[in-house]
């Protein structure tokens, strides 16, 4: 009970200090989980770019400052610095305009390639093409832009096994289906593929989705929209998050409600796992591998430098299902 407390009061610190999805507003100097050990290049695949006498110099901007985001970003650097190469990191802080104006600085810095995560797939366009008449390559990882042609390399989980692994832990939960709702992101291309796997997936099992609401992938809205959909519906049983993020908002006011309504979010977040193992609302994550999405970012973006192509375009990492029945084996691990 005293552990149950102590996570209802995060969630309601959460709630307070809303500077959007951030678990603070600065970088930490954290050590950076350990990269998983990668398995050797392919022979035909083409060696990486050797660095130029005071290293190679790379850009990363993400779309707003969170634990996972710096998870990718020391995995990156970490194999970098080993390189003789350096890092330039600059949060957009949810602002896509602000984006846009970070990736000029990179231009006029003579960055040797950019490793981006947008704010808006559709808006960081312009940008893009700034890069590309540069000549400078970019990785684009995590959340796709809308345009793939103006990347030469997007590394992410699969964001659409992610739904389907929500979904298929719904299905197992709930048998006979039932009203639900879900909390999307339609600005973010990742959150726009786990919607879909999720709804494709819960499709002729007997679901009904009563409300879809936008919660900017941010624990306030997830928490405000889900405290308006449990007072529109007395008979929800399940809330589809695309962000542990959001479903953490949600967890906190379903708590406040007193309603069983079940919790499916995305992302292996550590508060997530934190509730999952108290056996209350929150069901599932679908976790994602940011020390993985940092390492492949980075092997590809030096085979490019190298004058190779790498053996796909799109990298995909796969997912994994932490629930009530594994969550030990990952709690006190961080992002991983």
């Amino acid at each position: 009970m005293k552990r149950l407390i102590a996570i209802l009061l995060a969630c309601a610190m959460i709630l307070v200090f809303v500077a959007a999805c951030a678990d603070d507003s600065a970088p930490t100097a954290q050590e950076p989980a350990p990269a998983e050990q990668e398995p050797a290049p392919a022979e035909q695949e083409p060696e990486p770019a050797p660095a130029d006498e005071g290293g190679l110099v790379f850009g990363m901007t993400y779309w707003v400052e969170t634990e996972f985001f710096r998870t990718v970003a020391n995995s990156v650097e970490e194999q970098a610095t080993q390189d003789g190469n350096s890092l330039i990191v600059v949060d957009a802080g949810r602002d896509a305009a602000r984006q846009i104006q970070i990736i000029e600085d990179f231009i006029a810095q003579g960055v040797d390639g950019v490793f981006l995560n947008p704010m808006d797939w559709h808006a960081i366009e312009p940008a893009l093409r700034m890069l590309n008449d540069a000549g400078i390559p970019i990785i684009n990882f995590d959340a796709p832009v809308y345009n793939l042609e103006l990347v030469d390399a997007f590394v992410a989980t699969d964001n659409v096994q992610a739904g389907v692994l929500c979904a298929e832990a719904m299905i197992r939960d709930f048998p006979d289906g039932g009203n639900i709702a879900v909390l999307n992101f339609p600005a973010n291309g990742a959150c726009v593929d786990r919607e879909a796997g999720f709804l494709q997936t819960i499709e002729g099992h007997g679901f009904n989705v009563v409300a879809t609401f936008d919660a900017e992938g941010s624990p306030e809205p997830g928490a405000r929209i889900t405290a308006d959909i449990l007072e529109a519906f007395d008979d929800l049983v399940a809330i589809f998050a695309i962000n542990d993020q959001s479903g953490m908002g949600a967890f906190a006011s379903v708590i406040g409600s007193g309603r069983d309504v079940a919790i499916y979010g995305v992302d292996g977040a550590p508060e997530a796992l934190e509730v999952i193992v108290e056996m209350g609302p929150y069901r599932m994550t679908a976790a994602q591998s940011p020390v993985r999405i940092g390492s492949e970012s980075y092997r590809v973006m030096m085979i490019i430098l190298g004058g190779g192509t790498p053996e796909q375009f799109q990298i995909d990492v796969p997912a994994f299902t932490i629930d009530r029945y594994n969550v030990d084996e990952f709690l006190g691990m961080g992002w991983n």
